[in-house]
């Protein structure tokens, strides 16, 4: 059975292509590498649910590498810190990591879990594991395991698989937690303008009640009259 070398990103984003590339017939081992994970208690949750999948899949994982230090990590992007720019600098090191390890203990390919995100650039991807592949004389394999996408998050739910919250480094952190609070505060607009709407709708419908019964009152009103001097005709006949 030939071996393939797994780079994983995360537990969640293991789970789908484990599962595939055991269906291909091939048997993988998972490779943890990943200094663009931040903060220190981030990288240690994701560590521990690749492990725990690792167990789970009965997999050998291999470990590589300490709690990064995101500011050297940021200094080490020479300022390119926008999103899209910075990601095949998040890529590379990983990439060749995961090469030159293939290369060194005799897998027959590579691959990576980032495959399996929709979110992820997979052309740059794909260039960065062909260098690395080039560069350390190992063989990459390209899968796009992106159809998997809802099996993994089920999966990953039904498992109790720790699930992040945003792609990885200290920047997509800020990133996240920026459109998170964007998305709260549009969320409790949205709510305001809705309680709003919904009381002037409901002094609407107020005033038209009272106006209801304020002709209802006159009509009455004029009925009794009406009665009053009937009956005040019919006693002076």
């Amino acid at each position: 059975m030939p071996r393939i070398l797994l780079h994983a990103c995360c537990g969640p984003c293991s789970l789908m292509p484990l599962s595939a590339l055991k269906d291909e017939g091939w048997e993988p081992t998972l490779f943890w590498f990943n200094p663009n994970i931040h903060p220190a208690d981030e990288w240690l949750k994701r560590r521990d649910a690749l492990r725990e999948v690792a167990e789970k899949f009965d997999v050998p994982l291999i470990e590589q590498g300490d709690v990064p230090d995101p500011a050297e990590w940021v200094r080490g992007l020479g300022g390119q810190t926008a999103f899209g720019e910075r990601c095949a600098l998040c890529y590379r090191p990983r990439m060749l990591a995961a090469a030159e390890l293939a290369a060194a203990q005799g897998f027959d390919a590579f691959t990576s879990t980032l495959l399996y995100s929709k979110y992820q650039n997979h052309e740059s991807i794909i260039r960065e594991a062909e260098q690395g592949a080039a560069r350390f004389g190992a063989a990459f394999l390209y899968r796009d395991f992106r159809p998997f996408w809802w099996d993994g998050i089920n999966m990953s739910k039904e498992l109790g698989i720790y699930r992040q919250k945003w792609c990885g480094c200290i920047l997509s952190m800020k990133e996240a937690l920026a459109q998170q609070k964007e998305a709260e505060e549009r969320k409790a607009a949205q709510k305001a303008e809705r309680a709003a709407r919904l009381a002037v709708e409901a002094e609407e419908r107020r005033r038209k009640k009272e106006a209801i019964a304020a002709r209802q009152a006159e009509k009455e009103q004029k009925r009794k009259e009406r009665l009053e001097k009937k009956a005040a005709e019919a006693e002076r006949s």
